[in-house]
């Protein structure tokens, strides 16, 4: 029998759908969620709380919940997250790298 590693490394979360930037002017209140792994296989949903601003180009900011694994319950990741380059990335850590 395998052993699964006690800490798993980090996924990379994508929209599930083709979208590579989400602004104020074109971006959806609910997206599923994928792995960059496993970009076929849903595991969550992303909900848009907000905008980094109001003009047409400020990016969407969203929650993402994620479903561990089959038969578990969802957990929210911590932290708020952008779409930039067909990924999600951390906020903070965006704003930080003056993009």
């Amino acid at each position: 029998m395998k052993e699964r590693p006690l800490l798993e490394s980090q996924h990379i979360y994508i929209p599930a759908i083709a979208i590579t930037r989400a602004t104020f002017k074109h971006s959806w209140n609910k997206l599923p969620v994928a792995t960059m792994i496993a970009p076929e296989q849903v595991c969550g949903m992303a909900r848009r709380i907000g905008y980094t601003g109001k003009d047409a180009n400020d990016l969407a900011l969203y929650r993402l919940k994620i479903r561990p694994g089959h038969g578990l319950s969802t957990v929210t990741l911590p932290g708020i997250y952008i779409i930039e380059d067909a990924l999600f990335q951390d906020y903070e850590d965006w704003k930080r790298r003056g993009i």
